[in-house]
């Protein structure tokens, strides 16, 4: 891992992830709509530019990089007041690739997410919400929450899968000079395959996640057809910095998240789902995609 040596002859720490204070969306009763203003959200009572709809899902969608055969079980981890239980992959890879892919409407779809351009509105009315400012580090993803407290700051030499699905939505703002990278899966649990990518978010476009569930099996007599269209779309955000990692000396990316209160995390209902794979990941640089053409839809 490269890193500068200051002015005091030290090297300089590893920036992974700061946030701000978090502030509470307003009652969206009386503010339904969620406006993208050059990547910040703004609530109105009435939609301002163009208003659109979440996108409906398509099973039948599928790009990225795709692998077959997926194992997964139950892991408990440690924490500092406890433990929790995430789902663990076995990818049977030895490294796996995130595709990287321009976050236009189609390749948001292929994941079960809305993208949501500058000056364009959606119905967005679910309570329980906060807006957050975020900073990463481009080794953010470096560092893994599943290593137990004593083991928390340390940078690793690989970069694993951490995944999440939760019964909230969850927006994305690009609002840095450089892209958000949002890294995406579609698993197909009874299929036992899954498509991994990285989303490369222009400055001033978001992405809206609705809230995800995980479908029930299907039973061992369901045809293959219905197991296949059984889906479950998983993000991550810990690679929000890589283009950082291809625009040295560039360190770090700001980033705006809505997503859910603690109360809502401390809710069954609510709670957040963490899935790992400890396989070290691939990820491409899409800069010179973003250069030509930002805007793609």
């Amino acid at each position: 891992m490269e890193s500068a040596i200051n002015e005091n002859g030290f090297f300089d720490p590893v920036h992974f992830i700061s946030g701000g204070k978090p502030e509470a969306l307003l009652d969206c009763k009386h503010f339904p709509f969620l406006l993208n203003d050059q990547g910040r959200g703004r609530q109105l009572l009435q939609p301002e530019g163009r208003l659109i709809e979440l996108t409906p899902d398509d099973p039948m969608l599928e790009v990225g990089s795709k692998y077959s055969g997926i194992r997964h079980c139950p892991h408990q981890v440690e924490l500092a007041s406890g433990f929790r239980w995430i789902t663990l992959f076995d990818f049977g890879q030895d490294e796996v690739e995130y595709m990287a892919l321009p976050a236009t409407r189609h390749n948001a779809k292929a994941f079960g997410m809305t993208l949501l351009k500058s000056g364009e509105s959606i119905h967005f009315d679910f309570p329980d919400l906060e807006m957050t400012e975020f900073c990463y580090g481009k080794w953010a993803a470096y560092q893994s929450p599943y290593l137990g407290p004593k083991r928390n700051g340390e940078l690793l030499c690989t970069n694993p899968t951490d995944l999440e699905y939760h019964n909230f939505p969850h927006v994305f703002f690009s609002n840095d000079t450089l892209p958000l990278v949002i890294s995406v899966a579609r698993w197909r649990p009874y299929a036992k395959t899954i498509a991994l990518a990285d989303l490369w978010l222009a400055p001033g476009d978001a992405l809206v996640l609705p809230p995800k569930f995980k479908p029930a099996d299907p039973g061992q007599g369901a045809p293959e057809e219905l197991r296949h269209r059984l889906i479950l779309d998983l993000h991550g955000n810990r690679n929000a910095a890589l283009a950082c990692r291809f625009a040295d000396p560039k360190p770090t990316l700001s980033t705006t998240t809505i997503l859910a209160s603690n109360a809502a995390f401390a809710r069954p209902t609510t709670e957040i789902f963490y899935h790992e794979e400890k396989t070290a990941t691939r990820h491409a640089n899409l800069l010179k995609f973003h250069t030509k053409n930002d805007r793609a839809v």
